[in-house]
């Protein structure tokens, strides 16, 4: 079992992010099983209302873990559960990484390309798709 500090959250609800402020946060790797990454955060109280209607939901989520300048890892997680704590709520996720391939980058660069994206558009693009690590391959799939 491995734990980390987690330093960032974004949960991903297209075409927006709900983004916690993370006061406190772990990200536990139990190594073994299904969903075998447990993430709890300390946030605002003021999220409670928002995040309780995501419960038991499948989220996606970009995590940042143990440095800000680390890149945020994608999960595929349920919200288990929500606990008050005086004015902040403990939130606790449960799921899976997702695993891109090593060459996530050159790929989606030359999907874009062939997507007929140039010139800044290309650029913005491109770093959208990088901090959301969207799975551009359905996009693809769906063109077929």
């Amino acid at each position: 079992m491995k734990s980390f500090k987690v330093i960032d959250m974004k949960i991903i609800q297209e075409p927006n992010f709900i983004v916690p402020e993370i006061k406190d946060g772990v990200i536990i790797n139990m190594e073994h099983g299904e969903n075998p990454w447990i993430i709890e955060i300390v946030t605002d109280g003021d999220l409670y209302s928002i995040l309780e209607n995501l419960k038991e939901q499948l989220l996606e989520m970009m995590v940042t873990i143990t440095r800000p300048s680390n890149a945020p890892a994608k999960f595929s997680a349920h919200l288990m559960d929500i606990n008050e704590m005086d004015d902040n709520i403990s939130v606790v996720f449960k799921g899976d990484i997702i695993v891109h391939s090593p060459n996530y980058a050159e790929d989606l660069l030359e999907f874009l390309v062939k997507e007929g994206y140039e010139g800044k558009s290309l650029i913005n693009e491109f770093n959208s798709r990088m901090e959301s690590k969207d799975d551009f391959k359905k996009d693809e799939d769906k063109s077929e």
